[in-house]
């Protein structure tokens, strides 16, 4: 009997454990022929980030063979735990797979030299193969999808078509020997599981892995297996489910599965989340599913996304990306927002053909739309397997990037002791903006977000925009210039914004802030606004003095009500307000000047369990905001 080792770790990331999707895929596929399964065992499924040197050390039985599945979250950790493996056990044959592994790289093995072979694409009739060639003592030579060191890469085959043929680690135990093993351990877990309805995707987008030609054509798993594997997550009571299909809402059968979730979840309250990527189409089909989670009261989706990822027609075309139209975006924004359903939408930055310009107009159209709730520009990154990561792709856009560490957003500080830093490509200039001007663009994105999207400055912006015609971008782009360099408030939280958006390009820092004594690492968002919180008058303070120095305008009643409608939690709800009548008119569109300021949660929160809620877990459902009820 043959000993195997599958590797699959993630960064925890709060409470929740994660079952491994990839490798449990592998292995049960594998095992499904009778050969594998005859001489092939299953010693440990590796899912936490166990320093390499002590995981080795604690190997019960000598391995024969190690199996990793890859990714930019795990690809630095899987090189040094080869490597520890390697010297204790230096006949153990160490495969490789995943998304990082870059299927153009003649190079590999001189590049990666702890590995023994490649696994490109799909995997599961490769690692089947591999296995019984193992067993057999043959070579791995020509196996479609394997590259073997010594060996020539094999060209990948047809897309694997028939997903049912891979037996469920749901249904057929294996997740709960993980599960089992884990607490056995560990003691009781919150368990997050990332999870697919199907394969592939139309759209070639050239910065994302599966816009290759590859993965165009969809194959579905079916439905009666679905059910079930739903019924265990359920029974289970697995916390949060991470869905990886690429379109969520494309299918009308998505609604069904939708309706199944909420099902289950009412009738045992689990799963808990049910975390998707929205389609960039079928937009009647996502509204039903989110109006049908918001008529369930089951709150199981964080919003839904409209991802533009840029909204420069030129840029567009350079990355291949196909989005709604702006009226149909309008239409439904609209309709979400009367319905009380959060949205929020995604940016990249800086694409190839964008400016400056380009990006701020972006956000306005965005504004413009209807997205008021919640807003992510998110850094240009580069992958192995993405047409955007070739070579003739950079050269030709002038992408430059450093490797950088990837982020630890949301990862605690005293973890970070012994972590190995995992690593990414990141963008810092292209042919359209140089390095300057990306850092202003990284800049000017993290304040518009803060100050609109997070709250703080949200209800003053929709004043000076309705009453005095002053666009948001502009009003963003008035305040940065004012603050920069002012000994204030936000002036600090820009310039310490800046310094730690330069460090990570130029010093390797991570990325994010600590702001909270044996936290977690902020998003710069996230972190800003702890900052505020703690200094809400001073906050309002600058604002005022702001509007007053730059545009001659009296806006300290809007101030006012504008930091009432951030949640805080010392406060009591609800609560009664008096504004003015401009600042009802122009804020709440609405004649009354009298109001009951409430929040739909109503469990106390301790401070730091508080930012954890609103400017983490819960930060897409704009949860900062309160609700006004007029009085009659």
């Amino acid at each position: 009997m043959h000993n195997l080792y599958l590797i699959q770790t993630v960064d925890k990331l709060g409470p929740n454990s994660a079952l491994p999707l990839a490798i449990s895929y592998q292995w049960m596929y594998a095992q499904a022929d009778e050969q594998v399964k005859k001489n092939w065992r299953v010693e440990d499924v590796l899912i936490e980030k166990i320093t390499p040197k002590e995981y080795v050390e604690n190997m019960q039985v000598k391995p024969d063979m190690v199996a990793m599945s890859s990714y930019v979250w795990n690809w630095e950790y899987n090189q040094k735990l080869a490597q520890e493996i390697k010297l204790v056990y230096p006949k153990c044959e160490i495969v490789v797979g995943g998304p990082n592994v870059d299927k153009r790289n003649k190079n590999f093995f001189t590049d990666y030299p702890m590995f023994d072979v490649a696994v490109l694409g799909e995997g599961e009739p490769a690692f089947r193969q591999i296995l019984k060639q193992k067993t057999m003592n043959k070579n791995y030579n020509g196996i479609p999808s394997v590259f073997p060191k010594g060996g020539d890469i094999c060209n990948l085959p047809n897309r694997f078509r028939e997903l049912d043929t891979i037996p469920s680690p749901i249904l057929n135990g294996f997740y709960d020997w993980i599960i089992d093993k884990t607490e056995a351990r560990l003691g009781k877990q919150m368990w997050q599981l990332t999870y697919e309805t199907l394969r592939g995707c139309p759209y070639q987008c050239t910065f994302c892995d599966i816009g290759d030609l590859y993965w165009n054509k969809i194959a579905k798993f079916d439905m009666p297996r679905i059910e079930a594997e739903i019924d265990w997550m359920s029974n289970r009571q697995i916390e949060y489910v991470s869905v990886c299909d690429s379109n969520w809402g494309m299918l009308k059968r998505d609604t069904d599965i939708t309706e199944y979730v909420i099902k289950k979840k009412q009738e045992t309250g689990y799963p808990n989340f049910w975390d998707v990527t929205w389609a960039k189409t079928n937009s009647e089909n996502i509204y039903n599913i989110a109006k049908m989670d918001q008529n369930a009261g089951t709150r199981l989706f964080k919003g839904v996304t409209f991802a533009m990822q840029t909204l420069n027609p030129v840029s567009q075309k350079a990355s291949k990306r196909v989005n709604l139209k702006s009226n149909e975006a309008l239409t439904y924004m609209s309709r979400y927002h009367k319905e009380n359903i959060p949205t929020y939408s995604e940016l990249i930055w800086p694409m190839p053909d964008e400016t400056y310009d380009s990006l701020k107009e972006g956000i306005q159209t965005l504004i413009d739309m209807g997205q008021k709730s919640f807003l992510l520009v998110h850094p240009l990154v580069l992958t192995y397997n993405a047409t955007m990561g070739q070579q003739h792709y950079i050269d030709t856009y002038g992408l430059k990037w450093k490797e950088v560490p990837l982020d630890t957003f949301y990862m605690s500080v005293n973890d970070l002791e012994n972590y190995i830093v995992e690593k990414t490509m990141a963008v810092y200039a292209t042919n359209t903006a140089d390095e300057v001007i990306t850092m202003r663009g990284n800049l000017f994105s993290y304040l518009f977000c803060t100050m609109y999207y997070y709250g703080w400055a949200h209800y003053l912006m929709e004043y000076m925009n309705k009453k005095h015609e002053v666009k948001h971008i502009d009003f963003i782009e008035t305040m940065l210039n004012y603050f920069f360099t002012k000994d204030s408030l936000i002036g600090k939280e820009i310039r310490a914004t800046e310094k730690q958006m330069h460090d990570v390009f130029y010093q390797g820092s991570f990325w994010g802030r600590q702001v909270i004594e044996d936290d977690i690492f902020w998003e710069y968002n996230g972190a800003t606004s702890i900052k505020f919180h703690h200094n809400r008058e001073q906050l309002k303070y600058e604002l005022t003095e702001f509007v007053d120095a730059e545009y001659d305008i009296d806006v300290s009643d809007v101030v006012e009500f504008n930091g009432h409608m951030c949640k805080d939690p010392n406060q009591t709800y609800p609560y009664n307000m008096k504004i003015n009548k401009d600042t009802a008119m122009y804020c709440l569109n609405s004649n009354n000047i009298n109001f009951i300021l409430d929040h739909w949660d109503k469990e106390p929160l301790e401070e730091k369990k508080f930012f954890h809620v609103c400017y983490h877990w819960q930060r897409k459902n704009y949860y900062w905001k309160c609700t006004p009820t007029p009085l009659n």
